[in-house]
């Protein structure tokens, strides 16, 4: 009796720790979306008040991802390519704590409804702000070798084009769907005037991720058919590594076929290294000064407050100006739920925000770290400048 109740205290004690350090690693926000207007103190209340203050119309997040254990699936999936695709795996130690990390901080569980309490949570922050909020919500497709066969011990993160379908389907004043089809896909072409004939206009690409060759022949084939249908590509430049361990540098001349074949292109930029053999932001402005590239190319500005990308990333964006037009507000949630994703007092010890924000901005995080990640960037400027992102960029659709 005595050795069972040392084990069962011991147990407690780990999951108590393993909760705390949840709590303090992963997200550790401590009230709920409805909350702000009672518990947000005046600085705070006035910062989100001078956020929305001057936007002409509604706030249009680029990019949020889905997080899924598939209990939306059943119901929506139906027959297709992506039918078959079960749950993938978790990929590296590393990928496993962080994935575990990132579904506590958006208030995901693990039972049999964790995926509704993954949207409830998503729809509370966005129906919680001060202004209209809308989102482009991402699907991801599976990993597909160059002949066109299901790679599944490759495939990470799952989520089903049809699940993003739906649930925009249900809150289409909050969602807009970005499906995903890998270009490998015996189906792709025919998938893709699927989704189009639906209504869906937006189509994501993560090249590293799923191992997708934005030169090759099945790229180009995909090129034709999203443009014939009038549909954007959302994809990433700059350094990426998968949750499988997998890891490359896109340079942002590899979107030339894309651009070329008349498809209006939005990019994330992922970290940068200065010293590499391809300078990712160089190239990404070269193409911006190409008018014919400028007028298709956006900047998904999802990311760009991470510590590492504060140097490399923000501070070039920041110092063009004339590229501000081309650059679209993301928030790539739920990235911006956990704790020190963005990091305010990092942003004023290094000159991009007043410090006098930083608690102001904890404060709203505990609210409602969506609404947290809109007002930071919209309080960013250039260090010792007053430069900062327009309001424009918060509120522009992507092919605008």
């Amino acid at each position: 009796m005595g050795v069972a109740v040392v084990l069962a205290a011991f147990t407690i004690l780990v999951f108590a720790g393993w909760r705390a350090a949840l709590d303090r690693y992963a997200g550790a926000w401590t009230h709920q979306p409805e909350d702000a207007a009672w518990v947000l103190p005046d600085t705070a209340q006035t910062l989100v008040e001078q956020s929305f203050a001057d936007l002409d119309g509604a706030v249009v997040d680029q990019h949020v991802d889905l997080i899924t254990d598939g209990q939306l699936a059943s119901a929506a999936v139906g027959g297709g390519a992506q039918a078959d695709v079960r749950a993938s795996p978790s990929g590296s130690p590393i990928a496993w704590a962080r994935r575990r990390a990132v579904r506590h901080a958006a208030g995901m569980g693990d039972g049999v409804f964790a995926d509704a309490e993954y949207m409830s949570r998503l729809l509370r922050q966005m129906a919680a702000m001060p202004g209209d909020y809308r989102a482009r919500l991402f699907a991801r497709d599976a990993v597909y070798d160059d002949q066109g066969r299901l790679a599944a011990a490759a495939t990470t993160d799952f989520v089903a084009n049809a699940v993003v379908v739906r649930l925009a389907e249900r809150a289409p004043d909050r969602l807009v769907p970005v499906v995903s089809v890998h270009p490998a896909r015996d189906d792709a072409v025919q998938a893709l005037a699927h989704w189009a004939e639906r209504g869906v206009k937006h189509v994501s690409w993560l090249p590293v991720a799923q191992r997708i060759d934005l030169d090759g022949a099945a790229a180009n084939a995909a090129y034709a058919a999203m443009a014939e249908h009038g549909m954007t590509l959302h994809t990433r430049v700059g350094r990426w590594k998968s949750a499988a361990g997998h890891e490359d540098t896109i340079d942002p001349a590899a979107l030339k076929p894309a651009l070329d074949a008349g498809l209006e292109v939005s990019v994330a930029i992922g970290d940068v290294d200065a010293g590499a053999d391809i300078d990712v932001m160089a190239s990404l402005f070269s193409l911006l000064r190409q008018p014919a590239y400028n007028a298709r190319l956006r900047i998904d500005l999802g990311g760009v407050l991470k510590a590492g990308r504060l140097a490399d990333v923000l501070t070039p964006l920041l110092q063009h100006p004339q590229f501000f037009d081309r650059m679209r507000y993301a928030s790539a949630y739920p990235d911006p739920a956990l704790a020190h994703a963005i990091d305010p007092a990092r942003l004023a010890d290094h000159d991009f925000l007043d410090p006098a924000l930083v608690e102001p901005l904890r404060a709203i995080y505990d609210v409602n770290p969506l609404l947290f990640a809109l007002v930071t960037l919209r309080h960013v400027r250039l260090p010792t400048t007053g430069l900062h992102f327009p309001a424009s960029v918060f509120t522009q659709e992507s092919g605008s």
